[in-house]
């Protein structure tokens, strides 16, 4: 053994990554967009924002959920419509998404992006789910549409009973595949 100590290898290679606070800048981002998109009221926005923030630097007080909240109340002041609901719904599920991550991804650390395709594959086949059926009671239920009374009990059941049928379907062919 001459030529000196060994060295070890003390290198890790890894797929595509990007700083942590790039995605907790992200987040805070995507929040304040779609409070401009949804929310008709500036209050309403700034609240969104600002919960999203406190989320980001302390995510375990939930400011994640309570933007989703801030966003929810925001929208009920303006009038309903079917392409906001759409956004709406798949905006709620990013930040819950996104939120969930803050708890596990460190401030300091990078995060390879590969890793996050299982939660982008979740999101994807709940939005495949969920986007026809928003649209289906929202065109079902405004004013106009076939049951332009208003959402009925009757309605809301029928609408949750397809929700659960189709969930139950999608889970099914799941398990079958394992």
């Amino acid at each position: 053994m001459s030529g000196g100590p060994m060295r070890r290898n003390d290198w890790i290679r890894t797929d595509a990554s990007v700083p942590a606070v790039v995605l907790r800048l992200g987040f805070i981002a995507f929040v304040a967009i779609a409070a401009l998109m949804l929310i008709p009221v500036v209050g309403w926005q700034i609240a969104a924002v600002a919960t999203a923030v406190l989320g980001v630097l302390l995510p375990q007080i939930f400011g994640g959920w309570f933007a989703i909240g801030c966003l929810a109340v925001g929208m009920l002041i303006s009038e309903p419509s079917i392409w906001r609901a759409l956004v709406a719904v798949f905006v709620v599920h990013v930040i819950h998404a996104f939120s969930s991550l803050l708890f596990v991804i460190p401030w300091q650390g990078r995060v390879v992006l590969a890793a996050l395709r299982p939660t982008l594959r979740r999101l994807l086949m709940v939005q495949l789910v969920a986007q026809p059926l928003t649209l289906l009671v929202m065109v079902l239920f405004l004013p106009g549409g076939p049951a332009s009374g208003g959402v009925t009990v009757e309605g809301a059941a029928i609408a949750g009973a397809i929700a659960l049928a189709v969930f139950v379907v999608l889970f099914l062919v799941r398990m079958k595949r394992r």
